[in-house]
């Protein structure tokens, strides 16, 4: 075993003014820590996504919550609100994000405090700016597969070698993290774990995490936990950063709006750590990709979190339907396997396709206009991704056409 190193994590004492305490500091050359973005390969998934156009009339295939309308927040927030929306200025939004959504996102649970925040546009660049905060070219880090290609392109675009770690394993709804803790005898400096997991459900158990949070500690690592699907279907769900031992300043929890409530619009994703010394390398980077987050988008997502508890529950209460319709039916199905998902809005079915995956989705979406995602984009040829943030009778006729297509 590998002797652990340990790693003093310091924080920033005298932060530049207009920014909040920590979020300056750091390397004086940030711009060094992605080497390796534009050697990164292309996100299958989303390349994927991209060349199939318009969804069909059912889209199993989204994996979020069904999207929300800017009067559908507004609505519900007051008319109040929507008088201070209509006045909203237009100008520069601050570095790390406005004051009013990052004591939003304490208050939702979703980070300790404030001032350990840091908004981005989207998830993408918060694990994007969380990877090359904390890694060097290369360093080794460590991914939980199967994983979304964005986790894995964020990891090589800093020019670390990556390891692919397996964390799922068929017919549990518990993830695996044994690998990722000989990942860091064999000197990883970085793990990469997606809780709630996408494309299976799965979730990490809590004092399991715990433990390799510690683990990291003593060894001088990071973890890095997407967490951006959390409490979707299962409400009482906790955040990494509830847990006692992030303070230690180990962990980047990265979060957003965009699958738990059908905002991917707005581009809201926030990033939040203990460690003052990584924020500041974070808010260095961010001058260079995209510096500053829409004033307007930051307005409505702060309403949206305010109100989480009217619009999650709604969405919750569906995915829930969806998910036992989803086993009924699959006992029907001749060869077919389903492990349901313990959180998140994606299920990850085994179905008896006779052409393969790909070819099955291809003629899914041509013959019954419903689209799923193909297991081969995560590494899992024989399965189908499908999402259960839809209403509960558009999910039943999708469930019905893709039995037809099965024969």
């Amino acid at each position: 075993m590998r002797r652990p190193r340990r790693r003093r994590l310091r924080r920033c004492s005298s932060p530049d003014r207009g920014l909040p305490p920590g979020h300056i500091g750091g390397r004086s050359d940030p711009v060094g820590a992605l080497t390796g973005l534009f050697a990164a390969e292309p996100v299958l998934l989303e390349r994927w996504f991209a060349a199939q156009g318009a969804p069909p009339s059912i889209d199993l295939a989204r994996s979020g919550a069904p999207e929300l309308s800017t009067a559908d927040i507004l609505t519900v927030a007051g008319p109040e609100a929507r008088d201070e929306y209509l006045g909203l200025p237009l100008g520069y939004g601050h570095p790390v994000g406005e004051e009013g959504l990052r004591a939003a996102i304490e208050r939702d649970r979703s980070a300790r405090h404030a001032d350990e925040v840091i908004v981005t546009t989207g998830a993408t660049e918060a694990l994007l700016l969380a990877a090359a905060a904390a890694l060097a070219a290369g360093e080794q880090a460590a991914v939980g597969v199967p994983a979304h290609g964005g986790v894995v392109r964020a990891l090589e675009a800093t020019g670390a070698h990556i390891l692919r770690v397996p964390v799922w394993r068929p017919g549990s709804s518990r993830l695996d993290l044994s690998g990722l803790f000989r990942a860091l005898q064999r000197g990883a400096s970085v793990l990469a774990l997606n809780s709630p997991h996408n494309p299976t459900g799965a979730v990490a158990d809590g004092d399991e995490l715990a433990a390799l949070i510690d683990a990291c500690t003593l060894y001088g690592a990071r973890i890095l936990v997407d967490e951006v699907a959390l409490s979707t279907l299962n409400p009482h769900a906790e955040s990494v950063t509830r847990c006692p031992e992030f303070i230690s300043g180990t962990v980047v929890a990265v979060g957003d709006l965009s699958k738990s409530l059908g905002l991917g619009g707005l581009r809201i994703g926030w990033l939040t750590c203990a460690d003052h010394e990584l924020l500041g390398r974070v808010t260095q980077l961010k001058d260079i990709t995209t510096l500053g987050t829409s004033v307007t988008s930051q307005f409505l997502a702060a309403l949206a979190l305010e109100n989480r508890a009217t619009l999650a529950r709604q969405i919750a209460a569906l995915a829930t339907r969806n998910r036992d319709a989803l086993g009924d039916w699959v006992m029907q199905i001749g060869g077919a396997e389903y492990t349901p998902p313990a959180d998140g809005l994606v299920a990850f079915p085994l179905l008896p396709m006779r052409e393969g995956a790909m070819g099955f989705v291809e003629r899914l979406r041509a013959t019954a206009g419903v689209s799923v995602v193909p297991g081969v984009l995560f590494g899992v040829p024989s399965r189908l991704r499908l999402g259960l943030g839809l209403s509960p009778g558009v999910f039943t006729r999708g469930l019905e056409r893709i039995a037809v297509a099965l024969g």
